[in-house]
């Protein structure tokens, strides 16, 4: 079952990553194309615009292993091993 604390840090890591004190909507655009250069997973705008300004907490696999893996681990399992 996802965390919520969990997921607010991945955030929190993905901003810092690319040097963002607050993500704002004109942010998405960069943050989905810096995951797909650095992943080559897709996110699109729109997914970024929810997991970081919308109240999505229930994210797909797809978009937990690609946060994951932009913020240098393997996937979600990773993260979260590393996080406790």
């Amino acid at each position: 079952m996802e965390n919520t604390e969990q997921i607010a840090q991945i955030k929190v890591l993905v901003a810092k990553k690319l040097n963002l004190e607050q993500v704002s909507l004109e942010d998405c655009r960069s943050i989905s194309e810096q995951i797909f250069f650095k992943t080559k997973n897709y996110l699109s705008q729109r997914t970024v615009q929810t997991i970081f300004t919308g109240k999505r907490e229930l994210l797909t696999p797809f978009s937990l292993n690609s946060l994951a893996q932009f913020c240098e681990f393997k996937n979600w399992e990773d993260y979260l091993k590393k996080f406790k």
